[in-house]
């Protein structure tokens, strides 16, 4: 009944924005079966749509029925950060992946800021620096498996390998144990596929959000045999509820200890024991509630940071000189090492120039989602004023009314990044010139940065940013470091179109029948 309520009075919002808000075509105003059609019937394909309604209406679109659409990436900071400002999420896209009890599936702002702050500890910056060793770890196993499974010209599939290397971080550092995915023939496949299906139901889950409860009610063998991938999440939500009891257990047992005298290194704590030890209210640590928030966690750790990695090494490797040039910078960084000093850290990797400038390209292209991320202003009214295909435009949109933007589109405007959908490094880097012109080329990065949105902004912003940066910085080190496995790397049999986004599943997938990112092995030389 509430929700009921809720939707109703969105639309008298609305009705009232439509005094000041007449744009985009009169069935998508009437009807959620509008956006149906593009996102279910042709399979992840209403971005492109809303694209295409941006330039028959201007930069503010009715999608649906109740949500409004702005393609100005000068209005981002208005919709997303609005500091000293309640910020909520629409139901309506909340409930996409079935996991509404987790932060980010969390609707209102009081609770969301809550649940975020249980989370915020564990992902800081400090954090990540000390599990570094063990992403390093993981990242240099992986690339030894690599190196020996692509023996003899062996074809390999580096989109099921990076996928597999961020889910077994994410068990790692999250669960305390990871699911071994890299050391399974051919890294898993089954692991990535599992992933983009969970992925690809999201548009459906929005529209009928009663079909995952139901799903849960039908016996595990019925469910085997008319949805597969429906068997193994609950097997994986199942495995995930054991760690959470066992990691229960272990903090009984540690509190007993200690009224014993006896202390327990916290080294090793994950993400499990911080939610645990947090002081989240009761209710807030019951199972169920935490086993939505450790499965996005999962979902959401593997599949953003898998495909950012796969757009990378498609890019550095179809271009030579790129390739060259971030070898040489690793290299030249391992140099300064004494002999048989350990390989270099995640730190020494953060202050490479070129790597940060390719890691953020990758991020520009990959987009972090490809979907439109709705929010709410309840409490303040929003005003947009800009210029949009040489004409002005002015609209007042009252508090209330579900907002959104599209990063992959902000990320492909080619007034903020020229050449868009060319991977270019350099549009990161400074000339360092003396000139007059140094100044404005240092206010143009500067700006062109703001509109890099892969983690979102705002008090909503992904969680995991800075355990991302990680991954991404320490794979593509250990791959193109001096005795990297990457330098001998080619493509083979893959094309752009292999990690470019060509459905939006919330997540970015390439076209359909992409058979991955996949490479060979030159033969290593003699010395």
């Amino acid at each position: 009944m509430d929700s009921l309520l809720h939707s109703y009075s969105i639309n008298l919002v609305l009705f009232a924005a439509s005094l000041y808000i007449v744009v985009g075509p009169r069935l998508a105003a009437l009807t959620f079966w509008y956006e149906f059609y593009y996102d279910v019937v042709c399979k992840g394909r209403f971005s492109w749509k809303i694209q295409e309604l941006h330039q028959r209406y201007g930069p503010v679109v009715r999608i649906n029925p109740q949500e409004l659409h702005v393609a100005d990436p000068a209005f981002y900071d208005s919709v997303y950060v609005g500091p000293g400002r309640r910020t909520e999420k629409w139901e309506y896209s909340a409930r996409m992946f079935g996991t509404t009890m987790a932060a980010v599936g969390t609707t209102g702002h009081e609770l969301h800021r809550i649940r975020r702050s249980a989370l915020n500890g564990f992902f800081s910056k400090r954090a990540v620096t000390n599990i570094a060793p063990t992403i390093q770890e993981l990242a240099h196993h992986g690339c030894d498996l690599v190196r020996r499974r692509g023996a003899e010209g062996r074809e390999l599939n580096l989109r099921n390998f990076f996928f597999a290397f961020s889910a077994d971080v994410v068990g790692q550092v999250a669960f305390g144990s990871n699911y071994g995915l890299l050391d399974k023939e051919s890294f898993e496949p089954g692991w990535q596929k599992l992933m983009m299906d969970l992925s690809s139901g999201t548009h459906l889950m929005k529209q009928f959000p009663w079909a995952y409860h139901l799903l849960k009610t039908i016996p595990p063998g019925l469910v085997s045999l008319f949805h597969p991938p429906g068997t193994r999440l609950f097997n994986i939500r199942n495995d995930i509820k054991l760690k959470i009891e066992e990691t229960r257990k272990t903090l009984d047992y540690e509190k007993v200890d200690e009224e014993k005298g006896i202390q327990h290194s916290t080294s090793s704590r994950t993400a499990l024991h911080t939610l645990l030890t947090s002081s989240l209210p009761a209710p807030e640590l019951q199972t169920p509630r935490l086993e939505d928030e450790a499965f996005t966690l999962l979902g959401a750790g593997t599949i953003t940071t898998a495909h950012t990695l796969t757009t990378i090494l498609y890019h550095v490797l179809a271009n030579s000189t790129i390739k060259s040039r971030l070898e040489f910078e690793l290299s030249s960084l391992e140099s300064t090492f004494p002999p048989g000093t350990s390989r270099p850290s995640l730190a020494d990797l953060e202050k490479l120039p070129y790597l940060q400038a390719i890691t953020s390209e990758g991020l520009r292209l990959s987009f972090g989602v490809s979907h439109r991320l709705p929010r709410i202003s309840p409490d303040t009214t929003l005003h947009y004023s800009g210029s949009f295909n040489d004409r002005e435009y002015k609209y007042t949109i009252p508090p209330g009314v579900p907002i959104s933007m599209t990063p992959m589109f902000m990320h492909l405007n080619p007034h903020n990044f020229p050449n868009p959908h060319t991977f270019d490094p350099s549009r990161w880097l400074s000339s360092r010139s003396s000139s007059n012109d140094a100044g404005e080329e240092e206010e143009e990065l500067k700006r062109r940065k703001t509109y890099l949105v892969p983690f979102s902004k705002g008090t909503r912003a992904c969680a995991g940013i800075w355990l991302a940066y990680a991954e991404l910085y320490v794979m593509i080190g250990a791959l193109f470091g001096e005795k990297g496995v990457g330098r001998r790397m080619e493509l083979f049999e893959t094309g752009a179109e292999d990690v470019e986004c060509a459905h939006d599943f919330f997540n970015p997938s390439p076209r359909l029948d992409s058979k991955g990112l996949r490479v060979v092995l030159k033969e290593e030389k003699s010395k």
